[in-house]
């Protein structure tokens, strides 16, 4: 019973022993099933996590075919040319986005850009935009509490020197990283690893300004990219993860820098360890930083820059912009010899009138020998050794024909802060006092018969420098010569021709002041703007004028009554003024070569305007060229006489504090200016000291160096000659000395 009982007991064990274990491996396998359940929902729901936070991101990002248009958009630097286009005179550097110039790969050295990837991101030409071991050692780094650090790629950082945001590029977040990385996946598949690095290495900061393997490699060593060396090459290379270790900045530091690059090609295969070795040893030539922003020529260079961009603001394009970050390329009118003499002439000049050496010539700011200094007329005997307390010259010199600037001197020394060097001289405004006075005379010429005077003021109509007071708006006025001597009754000519003063009061007081301020604007005198605040002493050029627009006018007379030029600017139109401007620039292109703008006939860009009746014009020449005529208040062989026929007129306004000298060829028009930006009195300087002899210098230097031909100015069919008595200017009698003088007839008339 006991054994029976014990064996049914043992067989019930058995039988429940053998039922529980199918009931462990069910419970096993939903156990597991479960477990993996989960983790499919936890990788759907991280799955579902990615794409919304994908999604969220990507809503707030630009497509990443922008690039195109960020490469369409990039800043390049501007380059200014002389005429030539051989000489580059000014690079335009935009201050927010430095200097940025576009080069394709085919064009840069393989090694440079091999150094690029070894240095940046070894699994460039693998990797799909990001790398996942760099970013996870980044993330550990970080988290572990070390120092912050990215693992971006090349094409992330091209996604953030391009794509992002100013304030995206340095915020510090997992955010702006996560956004880096869908960026540059998406530009991993739809560009070429080639296209990449091409737009990598255009963009990227290399230090001091420079944007792109282009710019620095002309920064750093002054060579196109494309003649880099595998020494240079690392440098530069180098130079992105740590901007400020440069080979201006710290020498140093960027010697280690290259030769931990060239250390890492060797062990990556893209060159030998000899190689390597042979270009850590190759000795470079850093370019100086102070040579890499020299600008030629400055005062006419920003002149240039600035019409350059008026003139794109008129043919409806934004001016400043392209300017800045347009890379254009744009060619000036300037004569880089030219401007280099001019600004040694009026160097040497000044230097000689403040009592140094009175044969002291400096060489050009490039070095070279002033040769025009060589033509300066010798300083009188009694200002020798003696200070003049001059510290300042500016030169214009036009092309007669055309209009064009050739040379601009806005200082003696644009970089002189004691005298205010870069202030432009050259535009500013200055009274021009005698050398005002042809445009006395011609607004006198255009006014037909006049109260006592039934046949009009002619070159021969009798005027009196005698003593006189007028009525000046209430206040008497005597006027005085510069000699404080009086010269009697004399013709148009000769009062013209010796400067004095009487004669052009006695115009004004006759015909007013409305006419005078008419013609100026008429011949291209853009100041006197308040007719009210002016007197009678406007006629002796106490009204404000600029250099540039006194020479502009000069050459209204020259081109027998024709002002030649570009049309003004659509802001600058004014009624009554001047319709054309001189020209600093011949041909704009963009940044593909093709022409924007240019200056020519073909363009209606070059034209020529009668503005005056060519007979007047010639006879204001013949008047101002008459060396014979002007004997008596500036003698012989004065600095205004040059080795061919030449209109002139000088100018010394009140108190000696500006010289002025302005004439002309058929070819070349020049005006110079003397004096202080602080407009100080000079001591005892004259037009015909001070300025007088730059011009001279000037004008003979152009006409020889360029073999110009004698010209003479073609008179007019309008123009006859008539003998007159030499005082009056009346018809010859037997009682009177005559001349032969100039007179308009007017062919309307018969």
């Amino acid at each position: 019973m006991n054994t029976a009982r014990v064996a049914r007991q043992r067989r019930r064990r058995r039988q429940r022993r053998g039922f529980n274990a199918p009931r462990l491996l069910r419970w096993s396998i939903a156990v597991l099933a479960g477990s993996i359940g989960l983790l499919l929902l936890i990788v759907i729901m991280a799955l579902g996590v990615f794409v919304v936070v994908y999604n969220h991101y990507a809503r707030q990002l630009p497509p990443a075919e922008d690039i195109i248009a960020a490469e369409e958009e990039a800043f390049l630097t501007t380059t200014l040319y002389d005429r030539s286009g051989q000489t580059v005179i000014y690079e335009v550097i935009d201050p927010l986005g430095g200097d940025r110039r576009w080069v394709s790969n085919k064009d840069i050295p393989r090694y440079f850009l091999d150094a690029t990837v070894a240095i940046e991101d070894a699994s460039f030409y693998e990797n799909p935009g990001f790398d996942l071991q760099g970013m996870g050692r980044a993330l550990w780094i970080n988290l572990t509490g070390g120092q912050l650090q990215g693992g971006s790629t090349i094409t992330q950082q091209l996604v953030r020197n391009v794509l992002l945001t100013s304030e995206e590029r340095t915020e510090i977040s997992y955010g702006r990283k996560f956004k880096e990385v869908i960026l540059a996946t998406e530009i991993s598949r739809l560009y070429s690893k080639d296209q990449i690095l091409e737009w990598y290495v255009n963009t990227n900061f290399y230090g001091n300004l420079a944007y792109g393997v282009e710019a620095a490699s002309q920064l750093y060593f002054s060579k196109p990219s494309r003649d880099l060396s595998l020494a240079e090459a690392a440098m530069l290379a180098a130079i992105p993860q740590y901007p400020l270790q440069n080979p201006i900045d710290n020498p140093d530091a960027a010697k280690l820098r290259q030769e931990i690059v060239l250390t890492t090609m060797a062990e990556q295969g893209y060159i030998t360890p000899e190689e390597a070795n042979a270009a850590m040893a190759e000795p470079i030539a850093v370019r100086p930083f102070s040579d890499r922003y020299d600008i030629i020529a400055p005062h006419f260079s920003l002149y240039a820059r600035a019409e350059t961009e008026a003139i794109l603001n008129d043919i409806g394009l934004d001016g400043p912009r392209l300017v800045t970050r347009g890379g254009l390329r744009i060619y000036t009118t300037l004569d880089v010899d030219l401007q280099l003499q001019a600004e040694c002439v009026a160097r040497s000049q000044v230097t000689r009138l403040d009592g140094s050496d009175p044969q002291a010539t400096l060489n050009t700011s490039a070095g070279t020998p002033c040769i025009a200094a060589s033509y300066l007329p010798g300083l009188p005997s009694e200002m020798v050794g003696v200070d003049r307390e001059v510290t300042n010259a500016a030169v214009v010199m036009l092309r007669g024909p055309t209009g064009e600037i050739l040379a601009m001197v806005g200082s003696v020394d644009f970089w002189n802060i004691g005298i205010d060097g870069n202030y432009n001289a050259a535009l500013a405004l200055g009274q021009p006092a005698s050398a005002f006075k042809p445009i006395t005379y011609t607004a006198a010429f255009l006014q037909g018969p006049l109260p006592g005077y039934p046949n009009g003021i002619t070159a021969a109509t009798m005027l009196y420098d005698v003593a006189m007071e007028f009525n000046n708006g209430g206040q008497p006025y005597t006027p005085v010569n510069i000699d404080r001597q009086y010269h009697g009754p004399m013709s148009v000519r000769d009062a013209l021709a010796n400067s004095y003063n009487v004669p052009p009061v006695q115009i004004a007081n006759l015909i007013g002041l409305g006419p005078i301020v008419r013609t100026a604007h008429r011949l291209g005198i853009n100041s006197l703007n308040q007719v009210d605040i002016y007197g009678l002493s406007l006629a002796l050029g106490s009204g404000e004028v600029s250099l540039l627009d006194l020479t502009y006018v000069y050459n209204v007379f020259n081109t027998g009554g024709y002002m030649v030029g570009m049309p003004v600017h659509k802001n600058e139109e004014i009624p009554g003024f001047r319709t054309l401007n001189p020209v600093a620039v011949l041909r704009i292109e963009d940044a593909d070569g093709n022409v924007l703008w240019e200056y020519g006939s073909e363009t209606n860009t070059f034209q020529r305007r009668l503005i005056l009746e060519p007979a007047l014009a010639y006879i204001m020449t013949d008047i101002l060229a008459d060396n014979e005529a002007r004997e008596p208040a500036f003698g012989q062989n004065n600095p205004m006489e040059i080795a061919r026929p030449a209109a002139v007129k000088t100018g010394t306004s009140n108190d000696n504090r500006d010289s002025w000298t302005v004439g002309y060829t058929p070819q070349i028009v020049t005006g110079v200016w003397v004096g202080n930006n602080n407009n100080h009195p000079m001591n005892d300087v004259t037009g015909n000291t001070g300025a007088a002899p730059i011009w001279h210098a000037l004008m003979e230097y152009i006409h020889t160096r360029d073999s110009l031909p004698v010209e003479e100015w073609q008179q007019p069919s309008t123009v006859v000659e008539q003998v007159v008595c030499q005082i009056s200017g009346l018809l010859q009698t037997r009682r009177c000395p005559q001349e032969r003088e100039l007179f308009y007839v007017d062919a309307t008339l018969g």
